[in-house]
């Protein structure tokens, strides 16, 4: 098994503090963003928190994360990505392919999103989930030391054969299917960056070549 480390400039893009669902969701470009940052205890986020007056304000939170892969050109038989999570613990995610513009991450890139659609209305009638490229099953269990995502056959391919792997996670319950949240309890998972000193909590890909086959291999018990 090999492992491969997040670049440093993995971190979180936000639409913070929205008074409405379609302002928080219904945008390519965050309000809030932070590439330098150690943790964040809502780095995967799609939560209504009260406001003034009595109002709500609406808050998504997507994490991004990019890896080197040039080096591997042989088929991977399984991938896990390593993150180191803390509080708070409460809500369901899933890693998506994101592209080159997280490189260099900045607030247009809240939307970088291979597939995305902002189209929203809270009800679902935005739902993305047919037109992202998953690159792990739904995350509903989540807590505190290193977190295991295990990498689905299309992300393990494009370990394989793309220089460079990008990795969004997103709420997968409110913020990938559009459905506004209605409250802060469920909606929320914290995790560690590159940043953070050392490497005791960064996040990192543990990868297992499939094994090769010669093709010189001697054939036995066959009459030629």
């Amino acid at each position: 098994m090999a492992t491969i480390y997040a670049h440093t400039n993995d971190g979180y893009i936000a639409r913070f503090n929205q008074s409405s669902w379609s302002n928080a969701r219904a945008n390519t470009a965050g309000t809030n963003i932070s590439s330098t940052i150690t943790s964040n205890s809502t780095a995967v986020s799609a939560y209504r928190s009260s406001a003034r007056g009595g109002a709500y304000a609406f808050n998504i939170y997507r994490s991004f994360f990019f890896f080197d892969t040039s080096g591997i050109s042989s088929n991977v038989s399984e991938a896990t990505l390593k993150i180191y999570g803390r509080t708070f613990t409460s809500g369901d995610l899933i890693a998506v392919k994101s592209n080159s513009d997280i490189e260099t991450l900045g607030t247009a890139d809240f939307g970088s999103i291979v597939g995305w659609n902002t189209t929203t209305d809270g009800s679902g009638g935005g739902d993305n989930e047919s037109n992202v490229t998953k690159y792990s099953a739904e995350i509903s269990t989540w807590g505190s030391g290193y977190q295991d995502i295990a990498l689905n056959a299309q992300a393990l391919a494009d370990i394989r054969d793309d220089d460079t792997v990008y990795i969004c996670l997103m709420n997968s319950d409110y913020d990938l299917r559009d459905i506004a949240p209605t409250g802060y309890s469920d909606n929320r998972c914290g995790l560690y960056y590159t940043n953070y000193t050392g490497t005791s909590r960064d996040p990192y890909i543990d990868y297992t070549l499939a094994p090769t086959v010669s093709d010189n291999a001697v054939l036995f018990g066959t009459n030629f």
